[in-house]
């Protein structure tokens, strides 16, 4: 038992090494950066609805994006050699990476939700499911997105520009993206968007996760060939 726990250990540092610390900040910068901006706020004596559109921002907007273009590194420098160095089937190492990534966001989002719970910057009409619904939906969509960019385009500058892009898409159309049932239902920001009928948000919060379960199951079949990695370093 001692020597798979040691293995274990000995696999998750390495595969730390490999992702790189950048990638883990990346994914705690924005929910414990947001956890500052909100206790500023909150000290300075900023209103209720200010406090409230701030806790929303992180939860909704910049925790899940910052997981999501962490996920996007998860594609070593040289893919070709992590193929012949090791006996681990690559498609799990990739996925053991991301879990890696997500986890600390989703652990730093969850405690950000709960001290923002109980300063009472919540955002309008989530009760206590909200811990998690705020922010878990739209951060497994963008981090599944993520993956399979990474995965597709083998460049995590092209993996992270197109996250960036359907994010700021989705805030500067935001409109548009509630005008069509289609379009609402993959809505990143809709647990924190005005008026929204309950029915719409039920939706949303199933149908973001089951886009993502759908990226990953596309990441995982393309993974199914990591040949396609030999000879290419990553950008």
């Amino acid at each position: 038992m001692n020597s798979i726990s040691r293995s274990t250990w000995t696999r998750l540092g390495l595969e730390v090494r490999i992702t790189g610390a950048a990638a883990l900040v990346t994914a705690l910068a924005a929910p414990l950066g947001g956890a500052v901006l909100v206790a500023v706020l909150y000290a300075t004596g900023a209103s209720a609805a200010d406090l409230d559109r701030a806790a929303g921002a992180v939860l909704a907007g910049f925790a899940p994006l910052g997981v999501a273009v962490a996920t996007s590194s998860i594609v070593g420098p040289d893919p070709g050699a992590e193929l012949v160095m090791t006996t681990t089937p690559y498609r799990r190492v990739l996925f053991l990476r991301a879990a890696l990534v997500a986890a600390a966001g989703a652990l730093a989002s969850l405690l950000d939700a709960i001290v923002f719970h109980a300063l009472g910057a919540w955002p309008l009409g989530q009760g206590s499911g909200g811990y998690v619904l705020v922010w878990a939906p739209p951060m497994i969509w963008l981090s599944a997105l993520a993956m399979l960019s990474a995965v597709a385009t083998r460049s995590t500058a092209a993996a992270s520009g197109l996250i960036g892009g359907v994010w700021l898409a989705q805030l500067v159309f935001a409109h548009d993206m509630r005008s069509y049932t289609v379009l609402r239902a993959q809505y990143l920001f809709m647990s924190v968007a005005d008026r929204v009928q309950g029915h719409d948000l039920a939706v949303n919060r199933i149908a973001l996760p089951a886009v993502g379960v759908a990226a990953l199951a596309a990441a995982s079949l393309l993974l199914g060939r990591p040949e396609r990695f030999l000879g290419r370093d990553v950008a």
